[in-house]
């Protein structure tokens, strides 16, 4: 185990000195990528393994007993991270020379088109719930019976324009949309995100407004302690809310935390980034299984499913669900058939393993390497 630990550290670090040596500016995404992989795929499992955790949930309260041990598989997961992690630097990296070339891009008609745009968008999702009779005036001033927090409205089609809200606002942020309207906007989104307990929706949102930011000024390091501020603003916002989440959507502000000594910030954080443990869980299942199932992709043509409105196709898109690596999934979790949905879920590796094992696994990292390449550099390729 120390060498596959040292294996990954040389990845990990190798990837992000040799992105540094590149220049962040010029591979912004595969940078966002690269951390977000060290922390899910290497830090956070880490941790776990440190302090002895051996299934998904631990000791939370409720799920004693739940779940497989996964103690003596910590080491293929580590292995086959490293090594699936490695093949996604590669298929970035050393497919082409392309560098970035920064081109002019004129925003004229876009700020108007894209602000109607995310008017367009928010509005749909406020109406889906004022139709179903849902008043969220009322839930924000904690009056309401009910909350957003798993709640439907008249249909899930139109809820999932709270995704599109995130693209948005991206893009406005980058097209430099009326400031006025901006903040007002980021504000209104953080708002319905917060009642509908969408709190990845909000990160996703400072995360992109960070890198927007981080693309169009210079850091320089005699602003280092004005960034400094920004960054830990940010992150206590993370944690505010995260522990906050359900004092919000159900109007219990009396109850909402402030304090960071309050957070547990080390648990929390882990808690929060615990995927990988799902992912070492269905490593386990393919290890163990002699004849184990496969969906063979299928699963990742489900958006082309998602996308068709259940008003036209309620009956076939009905019979679609779930999608066969759900079923999958909940096989390998193993939880009482009478509980309903945890939303625990695996990262997104895990269903290149459910399409068909190791070989899928390294491929498909490989292959996501060159999709980010093609996005990052789209200008100027081979």
């Amino acid at each position: 185990m120390t060498f596959i630990i040292l294996l990954n550290i040389l990845i990990y670090s190798g990837g992000l000195m040799f992105c540094l040596k590149k220049g962040v500016r010029n591979n912004l995404i595969f940078f966002f990528s690269w951390i977000l992989f060290v922390i899910y795929h290497f830090i956070s499992p880490l941790y776990f393994y440190l302090i002895g955790r051996k299934t998904i949930w631990g000791d939370e309260p409720g799920y004693q007993g739940v779940g497989s041990d996964i103690s003596h598989y910590y080491d293929d997961g580590f292995l086959y991270y490293g090594i699936t992690n490695l093949l996604f630097f590669i298929g970035f990296f050393f497919i082409t020379s392309a560098t970035s070339k920064n081109k002019p891009v004129i925003y004229k008609d876009s700020k108007r088109i894209i602000a109607s745009i995310l008017m367009v968008c928010i509005t749909l999702v406020v109406v889906n719930y004022a139709i179903s009779g849902i008043n969220l005036i009322d839930i924000l001033r904690g009056d309401a019976d009910n909350t957003l927090f798993g709640a439907v409205g008249a249909t899930n089609y139109l809820k999932n324009f709270a995704d599109s809200i995130i693209t948005c606002l991206i893009i406005c942020t980058l097209a430099r949309v009326n400031k006025y309207f901006l903040t007002g906007s980021y504000l209104l989104a953080m708002v319905l995100f917060l009642l509908m307990g969408f709190r990845y929706r909000i990160i996703i949102s400072i995360l992109g407004l960070l890198g927007i930011l981080f693309l169009q000024r210079r850091i320089k390091i005699q602003h280092f302690a004005k960034n400094a501020i920004v960054l830990l603003a940010v992150f206590y916002i993370f944690l505010c809310i995260t522990v906050n989440r359900y004092a919000f959507i159900t109007g219990d502000y009396q109850s909402m935390k402030f304090n960071p000594r309050e957070f547990h910030t080390l648990t929390l954080l882990a808690e929060q980034t615990r995927g990988m443990l799902d992912d070492i869980s269905i490593i386990k299942y393919y290890e163990e299984t002699s004849i184990p199932e496969y969906d063979y992709g299928a699963s990742f043509l489900y958006f082309a499913v998602r996308a068709v409105p259940r008003v036209v196709a309620g009956d076939w898109k009905d019979s679609m669900y779930p999608p066969e690596a759900f079923k999958i999934i909940s096989k390998i979790f193993n939880l009482p058939a009478e509980w309903a949905s945890t939303g625990e879920a695996p990262l997104h590796y895990a269903y290149f393993l459910i399409a068909g094992n190791v070989g899928i696994l390294f491929l498909g990292a490989f292959i996501t390497g060159l999709i980010v390449l093609v996005i990052e550099f789209n200008d100027k390729l081979f």
